[in-house]
């Protein structure tokens, strides 16, 4: 069974309204939790490339973008740390409010 029929079965289920609004709402606490705990070690791990580089990690980024930090290891790590924070912060925001 694919998601969308695990939805409308939900749907099936639950005739009244208010009983899947709640259910739905209590899926998307955990996934919204879930993802605050993610973005505390996505902020963690970006403090410690901070703190190496003594550079915040948004002017790090626009510095890499531009190619003016050159292609070591560590770079590479950071911009994807960096990428994966913002991509988490917008599930976040749609999170919050849906919730």
């Amino acid at each position: 069974m694919n998601t969308l029929q695990k939805l409308e079965l939900l749907k099936d289920t639950y005739s009244n309204q208010a009983e899947l609004d709640q259910i739905l709402g209590k899926l998307l606490d955990v996934a919204l939790s879930q993802h605050r705990l993610r973005l505390e070690k996505y902020d963690r791990d970006l403090r410690e490339f901070e703190q190496r580089y003594q550079m915040e990690s948004s002017i790090f980024y626009q510095r890499f973008e531009a190619g003016e930090l050159g292609d070591d290891v560590d770079c590479f790590e950071w911009s994807s740390l960096y990428e994966l924070r913002q991509d988490i912060r917008e599930k976040i925001h749609r999170l919050e409010l849906a919730v």
